[in-house]
């Protein structure tokens, strides 16, 4: 019992001096802190007295600006229409855009072949309900999942 009693003892200490953080007390650096270069941006308010100071790396603005040129991308469906060879994909592709606009047409490469996939589709039931609309045209489509462009509307 005093066995438990001394670990349930240095336990608690343990984990109250684990709680201090040298940040809040001083600016005393460690041996492996690593310094991060800062931007000062200073916004002043002029209807209230005061001002908002924020530090902020300036690899923040490279990082944005890499993001708008590549928008992100998440898992979804298209419904695929076609594989084969890359003049056949291109050639379904603008039969396919000559009766449906409503849609946005990809042709993918994936060796061996070209495919040419319609739509981006968040659900299955979005790309089942297209899948049924082009059946008729498309008897051989399938739904497939791969990354679908994120649109901003």
């Amino acid at each position: 019992m005093k066995q438990s009693l001394i670990v349930v003892c240095l336990l608690i200490v343990q984990s109250l001096s684990a709680q201090n953080d040298w940040r809040l007390y001083g600016t005393e650096k460690d041996e492996t802190s690593v310094e991060v270069a800062e931007e000062e941006i200073v916004l002043v308010d002029t209807n209230q007295m005061g001002s908002v100071i924020i530090l902020a790396d300036p690899k923040i603005d490279s990082l944005v600006s890499l993001m708008n040129e590549k928008p992100p991308s998440l898992k979804g469906y298209r419904v695929e229409i076609f594989f084969g060879q890359r003049k056949d994909a291109e050639k379904v592709k603008s039969e396919f855009l000559k009766q449906y606009q409503e849609w946005p047409i990809y042709v993918v490469w994936q060796q061996p072949n070209f495919k040419v996939q319609i739509g981006d589709f968040m659900t299955k039931l979005q790309a089942d309900k297209t899948q049924q609309e082009i059946k008729s045209k498309y008897p051989n489509s399938y739904i497939t999942i791969t990354d679908i462009k994120v649109n901003d509307e």
